[in-house]
């Protein structure tokens, strides 16, 4: 399944923002390098998401971990709303109801590693428990077992397990919404990729389309090409 606003016959399609300058930097020692910016808007049934994260992102992350700094978005082309009765928060996904729950779940991953693992095993963590649900045979249900998977702290797991069975998923997923709703162009597209957050529709780039595609098809070279003449992972040569 396509996960586009508009029906479409070819897998073009990420919107992906790029800004050249403002990377940001790792420190290591008495050595810095640019780290580029990654952000990715994704949904947890979503095909596309799927085979972004296990083909692009997944087989390339050892050589670029040091060189990228990832956030993930779980909600996509959702919507959210707070019902007047109840108060309560509502939602409603493009693939129904059980996306949502992946979506919150995910959500719930992400935040519970955020505040429970040490700082500098967060990103990894972080990345193998996504591309861990979102390469299983069914993501939305795959978190909880993800979670020991992966490693993760048993306080970090029964975070996850009372996050995903309370408020505060709602709440985490009104958060990723809200950030996507502030993406600019709006998101029509899924999986979305942004790098360094200016997009590329903002940019007097004559190969824009082209920079498009090789963030869903060629993502290991568009951060090499973003890093520039800087450090670089050696394998950027041959990219």
């Amino acid at each position: 399944m396509r996960c586009y606003l508009f029906a479409s016959s070819s897998f073009v399609a990420a919107i992906l923002t790029v800004a050249f300058l403002g990377h940001g930097a790792l420190v290591a020692g008495n050595e810095s390098h640019a780290v580029v910016n990654v952000a990715v808007y994704y949904e947890s049934l979503c095909s596309d998401s799927m085979r972004w994260i296990k083909q692009q992102l997944l087989p390339e992350y050892d050589v670029l971990k040091d060189y990228i700094s990832v956030t993930f978005i779980p909600y996509g082309k959702a919507s959210h709303w707070k019902d007047s009765n109840t108060q309560k928060w509502r939602f409603t996904c493009q693939h129904g109801e059980e996306e949502c729950n992946g979506n919150k779940a995910q959500a719930c991953a992400i935040n519970a590693i955020q505040n429970g693992e040490a700082a500098d095993k967060v990103q990894q963590l972080t990345v193998a428990l996504v591309g861990c649900a979102m390469t299983s045979r069914f993501p939305p249900s795959s978190v909880p077992q993800c979670a020991k998977k992966v490693g993760l702290k048993e306080q970090t797991q029964t975070n996850i397990d009372e996050c995903i069975n309370g408020p505060l998923s709602n709440e985490l997923l009104v958060a990723h919404g809200e950030k996507t709703n502030k993406l600019n162009p709006s998101l029509s597209f899924v999986p979305t990729i942004t790098i360094n957050g200016v997009s590329t529709r903002h940019c007097k780039h004559e190969n824009t389309r082209q920079i498009q595609n090789q963030a869903l098809n060629n993502f290991f070279k568009l951060v090499c090409d973003t890093l520039g003449k800087g450090a670089k992972p050696s394998q950027c040569s041959a990219a």
